[in-house]
């Protein structure tokens, strides 16, 4: 029987390469070629035991790659073929709960998902996107995207393009004319900001720390008008004269900084839009002025993840060609290296900084 290599967490920081057995597939099955597997913050928190997720764990779950096999209801219900390019959603809704009947699968409770929920000790194994081959369960949430999009962009569909756009536009309400601050340059803030451009913003900028200065520079590439080095220049000044103190209408914080997060309620305008989207941390009690939020009717948004109109609107604009997407992944590593790719996104490997890395099994 063939076998296919995976990364495995077996207890947090021991991650290890184990073979098995290529899955024997039925008529409602499955089987991806994984193409590239890119790595986001959740693997790392996963990797150190700060997420209460099964173990043992094939990571993984921002997932592009081909159709390898599948059987014929497969086949028929996704119309699909061999060879055929898709990207993976994470989750794996029930499809029966009243959130996923009601669309909002994103909160099933009783969902799985590929590289958290769904361990590798229950067959057929591989449910995560670190391996050379990843099982589709029935019920998975595919994406055709076209073949000559750099695998680069297109692995960014659902975990940040998506998200930028359902953070952004959908629940930002970011819309023409206005003048848009986001706060945080990494992959989800880049998104944001790209995203803010396409709505037509007047002004967007992008914050971020003087190490940032390559994520600031892609910043500009990806339509933001100004970024701004906050261990530099103070950003409740520079958006004050920018808009003559009026400050912004949307202000997007995926800092997960509970001082950004303050700093941005000083940035929004009266009646303007807060949108959170950062995580701070399950203990982490974040000081605000809510006075300023009540006196001024600042909306303030939570934002957790995207929905089905994102998701299509992520795939067009990726398949356009816009903009350098792949430049965002500035690391490669092989599947025998996901240790190191994983504490390089972390910020544990000195002299390296990744905008974003992926697997390439």
């Amino acid at each position: 029987m063939p076998t296919v290599r995976a990364a495995v967490l077996e207890a947090p920081e021991r991650l290890v390469l184990r073979e098995f057995e290529r899955p024997r597939l039925g008529p409602d099955d499955g089987l991806l070629e994984v193409e590239l597997a890119a790595i986001c913050g959740t693997d790392w928190k996963t990797f150190h035991g700060k997420l209460d997720y099964p173990l043992p764990l094939i990571l993984g779950h921002e997932i592009l790659g081909r159709i390898a096999d599948m059987g014929e209801r497969f086949a028929q219900r996704y119309g699909l073929s061999i060879g055929d390019r898709v990207a993976v959603e994470g989750s794996l809704p029930c499809w029966s709960c009243l959130e996923c009947q009601t669309g909002e699968y994103r909160f099933c409770a009783r969902r799985r998902s590929y590289g958290g929920r769904a361990p590798a000790d229950v067959p057929p194994y591989l449910w995560g996107g670190f391996a050379a081959l990843m099982y589709l369960a029935p019920g998975s949430l595919l994406h055709p995207v076209a073949s000559d999009v750099p695998a680069e962009a297109a692995v960014l569909v659902p975990g940040v393009v998506a998200n930028g756009i359902q953070w952004a536009r959908i629940l930002g309400g970011v819309k023409h004319q206005d003048v848009v601050v986001v706060q945080g340059c990494g992959p989800q803030g880049l998104a944001c900001a790209l995203v803010a451009h396409e709505c037509g913003a007047d002004r967007v900028l992008i914050t971020g720390l003087s190490r940032d200065a390559d994520r600031l520079a892609l910043a500009r590439e990806l339509g933001a008008d100004l970024a701004v080095d906050v261990e530099r220049d103070h950003v409740v000044e520079v958006v004050g004269d920018l808009t003559h103190g009026r400050m912004a209408d949307v202000v997007i914080d995926v800092s997960g900084s509970p001082r950004a997060i303050a700093t941005s309620i000083e940035l929004v305008r009266k009646q303007g839009t807060l949108v959170l989207g950062g995580l701070t941390g399950k203990e982490t009690v974040t000081p605000l002025k809510i006075d300023a939020l009540v006196w001024n009717e600042i909306k303030l948004q939570g934002v957790f993840t995207k929905g089905t109109q994102a998701i299509r609107d992520a795939i067009k604009l990726v398949e356009s060609r816009k903009y350098p997407l792949e430049r965002m992944i500035t690391h490669r590593y092989p599947l025998e290296r996901a240790e190191e790719a994983i504490r390089a996104i972390g910020g544990e490997t000195p002299g390296v900084y990744p905008i974003k890395a992926a697997i390439v099994p």
